[in-house]
């Protein structure tokens, strides 16, 4: 266990409020390299966008990452090279968060390859 949160080009999800069981949380996001509910061949910024425009998004590509993250809404799709994030601030949520508006879209796109390196090091780490 241990208090983390998770950092994507500045945006901060989760608390320091609340341990994490560790073996969980890093299988969750292993699971988003590996598993085809989230590939897109076709996935773009543009149609990221737009499929997040026409409202569907909400109810598909859902990860979690234990219950520290519980507060955001946190979906996901990647094509070969970019992960395609989508976060949001549950209106009901239990912790406070600075500088995160409820219900307000935080769309982040990381590459493949510098999500692998932070497992990695996140694996080097905990180990």
């Amino acid at each position: 266990m241990a208090n983390l949160v998770l950092v994507i080009d500045g945006l901060k999800i989760g608390t320091l409020s609340s341990p994490t069981y560790i073996p969980s949380f890093m299988n969750s996001l292993e699971s988003l390299l590996v598993e085809e509910i989230y590939f897109c061949e076709k996935m773009d910024k543009d149609l990221f966008h737009e499929i997040i425009r026409e409202g569907k998004l909400e109810n598909e590509n859902i990860f979690t990452l234990e219950e520290t993250f519980d507060d955001f809404m946190k979906r996901c799709i990647r094509d070969r090279e970019n992960f395609y994030f989508y976060f949001k601030l549950y209106e009901e949520h239990f912790f406070s968060y600075e500088n995160i508006t409820v219900n307000t879209p935080m769309i982040k796109i990381v590459s493949i390859n510098k999500f692998v390196e932070f497992l990695n090091e996140l694996k080097s780490y905990f180990q």
